[in-house]
């Protein structure tokens, strides 16, 4: 009961000051089990990596703004993301919009 009241906090906290709209969430896809999805500080695979997505991961993945170029390939798109792996770390940074899609946030 503490844990998902505690994600909900998480999803709450990375939505914007002001938002009435819910936050958007998303899943690892197209990433091997033995592989990770990188957290990239900013959108191009030459900048540094801030942190790694596992694919069976249980965290958390907050977008938080919209995918970048707007109307390019998911291949080509860079996504802006919060990822929380425990209620109480965060991770900020950018991952390819091919190895993520959207999901429902979790809810308390």
């Amino acid at each position: 009961m503490r844990s998902a009241a505690c994600r909900a906090a998480v999803v709450l906290l990375a939505m914007p000051i002001g938002s009435a709209t819910a936050a958007t969430c998303y899943h690892v896809v197209n990433v091997d089990f033995w592989d990770v999805l990188y957290i990239r500080s900013q959108p191009s695979h030459l900048s540094r990596a801030t942190g790694a997505i596992a694919s069976d991961h249980n965290g958390i993945i907050v977008a938080t703004g919209p995918c970048r170029p707007a109307g390019a390939d998911r291949k080509r798109q860079w996504c802006p993301v919060a990822y929380y792996p425990l209620p109480s770390v965060s991770l900020d940074g950018y991952v390819k919009a091919h190895f993520v899609r959207t999901t429902e946030c979790p809810g308390p």
